[in-house]
């Protein structure tokens, strides 16, 4: 099979927070970029910047934002754009739409002899740019199919949740258990 054929492998950092399914070796010479956000590209339409202002805190948060990833995000940023500018447009102009349907007389000149109804055109954008917004939010981790594939753990310094502490008052945890 020629390389690059099948499905695109996932980001170390994605199949760390996954617990590593499938038990296969993590690629430890994989390249590590600086953690951080990108520069913002100033060519963003208002929509797609308002979307990366949004976007670029949650995913610093999770720690999968590294600044090379600015281009991936500017192509998230327009399809949410795109599709939300498709979705006003189905809004004002309803799925379907009247089209004239057209006729030449003998002088070659066109008159309406009725109408047709037919799929706003808007509807085929929006969902052109749904699934592009979707290709990358899976690459980021940030669809619920994706983030259930994600463990993610607390930091050593963070305590439990008293009522938490509560719950399990008495119990032995599986640490105890085990048995060297």
């Amino acid at each position: 099979m020629p390389r690059g054929s099948g499905r695109r492998p996932k980001p170390t950092k994605l199949r760390k927070l996954g617990g590593k399914a499938g038990h296969r070796a993590l690629n430890i010479k994989e390249p590590t970029p600086p953690l951080g956000p990108p520069d913002m590209p100033p060519d963003l339409p208002e929509l797609a910047k308002k979307e990366w202002k949004s976007i670029v805190p949650q995913l610093e948060q999770l720690g999968l934002l590294s600044r090379i990833d600015g281009k991936a995000l500017a192509g998230y940023c327009h399809a949410y754009a795109r599709w939300a500018q498709a979705e006003q447009r189905i809004e004002k102009f309803g799925i379907v739409i009247e089209e004239p349907v057209l006729w030449k007389n003998l002088a070659g000149k066109p008159f309406t002899v009725g109408y047709r109804h037919k799929k706003n055109p808007a509807c085929n954008i929006s969902e052109a740019a749904l699934k592009t917004m979707k290709s990358f939010l899976i690459e980021f981790g940030m669809t619920p199919a994706a983030r259930s594939r994600l463990r993610v753990e607390k930091p050593a310094g963070e305590e439990k949740d008293p009522f938490e502490k509560f719950l399990n008052r008495g119990a032995k945890t599986n640490e105890s258990k085990r048995v060297n």
